[in-house]
């Protein structure tokens, strides 16, 4: 019982006695440098997580970031002013392949009728894409951790495929078709975005979306053919335009189930939405002037 009470005793002096210290204790004023914040003449790399599906043509989406995946842009920034930014965006890819051999005279492996036999052929496939977009910011806190900005963006795209298949045959026989898509797209975005700087690092994490909208121009197949076979005295020749799907995402087929052609074909989009362009952002800062 002694024993117990000794303790008791012992517990409450202690308490006390950090009671008293907690209730005198003084607060300390510290100011830390916690950011790097960016001025006039400096200039960003600029790394983009998208949140939100930005990349299809079918979407609002400008376009879907950089985050180091194949096919998506380059993204900068440069500081005119302590406040006033220029952004700026690129992409370009272009993807090439052909093809051209001569047929072989009929041997053991290849013993059928020489006036069948592929003579020529000619394959050729061209990709071209290009974008480029560009916009001004616009900020609003001299904050050395927390900085919050406006934005408006423009963006222009152009893309191109084309293939070519020319076929000749031994009797004369000829198969020649050429495909070719052009699609341009404009687009558009005001943005509301923030960035928080990260210790005394040239570094920001930040978090950026707003309204955009999108013009899609092209899209459809122009379809030229030629061939001619010899032995029925056939020649035959024409052009015409195809699309894959229509305006409502269907597959275009006649009756038949057979791709539906056109002598003539218009195909244009607008699509208009808010938060539709949701990106996270990662900034890396450096000086473009010298000492």
């Amino acid at each position: 019982m002694k024993k117990s009470l000794l303790i008791t005793c012992v517990c409450l002096a202690l308490g006390s006695a950090a009671l008293a210290q907690l209730s005198t204790r003084e607060n300390y004023e510290l100011n830390y440098k916690l950011g790097a914040r960016p001025q006039a003449g400096d200039a960003a790399l600029q790394f983009v997580i998208p949140i939100i599906n930005l990349s299809g043509d079918t979407s609002a989406g400008l376009y879907k970031g950089n985050s180091l995946f194949a096919s998506d842009f380059l993204t900068y920034k440069y500081y005119l002013t302590d406040n006033n930014v220029v952004r700026g965006a690129l992409r370009w890819a272009i993807d090439n392949a052909s093809v051209s051999g001569l047929g072989s005279d009929s041997s053991a492996f290849n013993n059928v009728n020489e006036d069948l036999l592929l003579t020529d052929r000619k394959q050729k496939f061209i990709m071209r894409e290009f974008a480029l977009a560009g916009g001004l910011e616009k900020h609003f806190t001299r904050s050395n951790v927390f900085d919050v900005y406006g934005a408006g963006e423009l963006m222009i795209g152009l893309g191109k495929n084309k293939s070519i298949s020319e076929d000749d045959f031994g009797n004369g026989d000829k198969m020649y078709m050429t495909r070719t898509t052009n699609t341009r797209i404009l687009g558009f975005g005001l943005i509301t975005g923030f960035n928080v700087f990260i210790a005394e690092l040239p570094i920001s994490v930040g978090l950026e979306y707003g309204l955009t909208g999108k013009w899609i121009f092209g899209g459809k197949t122009k379809v030229v053919m030629e061939q001619s076979i010899e032995a029925f005295d056939f020649d035959e020749s024409g052009e015409w335009f195809e699309q894959e799907t229509d305006a409502f995402g269907n597959d275009d087929l006649n009756v038949n189930g057979d791709v539906q052609q056109y002598s003539d074909l218009s195909r244009r989009a607008f699509i208009l939405n808010t938060n539709h362009n949701v990106r996270l952002n990662i900034h890396i800062y450096f000086s473009t002037l010298r000492d």
